[in-house]
């Protein structure tokens, strides 16, 4: 490659920058590259803490800003939201200004898009009738309780290039006729930020976020809404607030995503953290996250933190409901139904002494490689053909990803 290739890195919330962020600073290192992130989505959100600030204290460069406009969480509100996001990625591509949009980078040759948010399938699709290849990290995998599975398999199909987590899910991504040729098996971006983390001790983790009175070993919990079952979302968060009040244990909660019906989990973990013992954050980002699963000593709810990153930390998890129903797991990983009995019941398996092995078993995952692999990958295209329309291909047996040799 002779030339440096544009490569914008699309962000719409604080969990996706965390993931991108290691990523960020290979790509903004590499002299064959030019880089900057296109901040969208929930980073321009109060009640999310209006995350733009932390990407702005990166020193990465931001080529546009991409103001959601509406960020009330319900299902007709994703709606508007996404339409807003795909007019506003729209103009960003053309170059142009539009309501609550700023533009000052270059048009890529590349835009990379992390996963299944509803924002980010905007973003994809806004590319489509502009002639900007879409690059999609993390496709393949499955989570059958929310609506982010039906985004995460469109952009699929709307991008050029994948990089997925394990060769199962480069499988997948086959099976819906991409090429295989475009398709890389990287490994987790989630885990680099974790794997590679400077774990700060535990006195000044509290500290820095007022937890008077915490000690190690307590529970990390954070539920996200079941977007295909909203019914389900307030009496599953009651259900796991009382469990955990039945267990005994201290409690961090962490606030859920901008997913329709996030209000009714906030509302539930802000009461139960005015009882003694528990306590409340909006969110750690990646400076405070691998630090917070070092010191706990499980992990209650249904992030994917807990599908993905937790056994990279021996910390067993509790998954609750359906939103995490089909994805791939470690040994670490126990599921539960909604109910308080069943949670509780499921805590207490956790916290057995005998419930032990698995801490050995290697993260499925990946070794917190992964961006490593994403830039090999990168170095490898052939940017003519992806930027070239592509081929539907028909399943070839046996295919399991092209693993990036480092």
């Amino acid at each position: 490659m002779t030339d440096s290739r544009r490569v914008a890195v699309a962000t719409f919330g604080r969990s996706d920058f965390s993931i991108l962020r290691p990523l960020c600073r290979l790509l903004d290192a590499d002299p064959g590259f030019e880089s900057g992130l296109w901040v969208g989505g929930a980073h321009f959100e109060d009640v999310s803490g209006r995350t733009v600030a932390d990407i702005e204290a990166s020193g990465l460069s931001i080529w546009a800003r991409i103001d959601g406009g509406t960020y009330e969480r319900s299902p007709r509100a994703t709606v508007e939201m996404m339409a807003t996001q795909m007019r506003g990625f729209g103009a960003v591509a053309a170059g142009q200004e539009d309501t609550g949009v700023q533009t000052t980078g270059p048009r890529p040759d590349l835009l990379l898009v992390l996963g299944d948010r509803f924002e980010a399938v905007a973003a994809g699709l806004a590319m489509v009738p502009m002639g900007v290849p879409v690059g999609h990290i993390s496709g393949g995998s499955i989570t059958e309780g929310a609506i982010d599975d039906v985004f995460r398999h469109c952009l699929t199909k709307i991008a050029a290039v994948h990089f997925c987590d394990l060769p199962r899910f480069a499988q997948r991504i086959q099976h819906m006729g991409e090429p295989t040729d475009r398709i890389f098996t990287t490994g987790a971006l989630g885990l680099d930020a974790c794997v590679n983390a400077d774990v700060r001790d535990f006195d000044a983790f509290a500290a820095h976020h007022g937890f008077t009175g915490l000690r190690p070993g307590f529970v990390l919990a954070t539920l996200h809404p079941e977007s295909r079952h909203p019914e389900v979302t307030r009496p599953m968060a009651e259900g796991m607030a009382a469990a955990l009040g039945d267990s005994g244990r201290q409690v961090v909660y962490t606030y859920p995503n901008a997913d329709p019906g996030s209000d009714s989990v906030i509302d539930v973990i802000e009461t139960a953290a005015a009882s003694p013992e528990r306590y409340c954050v909006r969110g750690f980002g990646s400076d405070w996250f691998p630090t917070a699963m070092a010191h706990a000593g499980l992990m209650v709810g249904n992030s994917s933190g807990g599908i993905i990153e937790a056994a990279s930390f021996g910390l067993p998890v509790i998954d609750i409901g359906e939103r995490q129903k089909g994805r791939d797991h470690g040994p670490n990983v126990i599921h539960c139904n909604r109910d308080r009995t069943a949670i509780l019941e499921a805590i207490n398996t956790a916290t057995d002494p005998d419930f032990e092995p698995f801490a050995a078993a290697p993260n499925i995952y990946g070794d917190g490689r992964g961006a490593e692999r994403v830039m090999a990958a990168l170095r490898s295209l052939d940017w003519s053909a992806i930027a070239a329309p592509k081929r539907f291909a028909d399943p070839e047996p046996g295919f399991l990803g092209s693993l990036m040799e480092l």
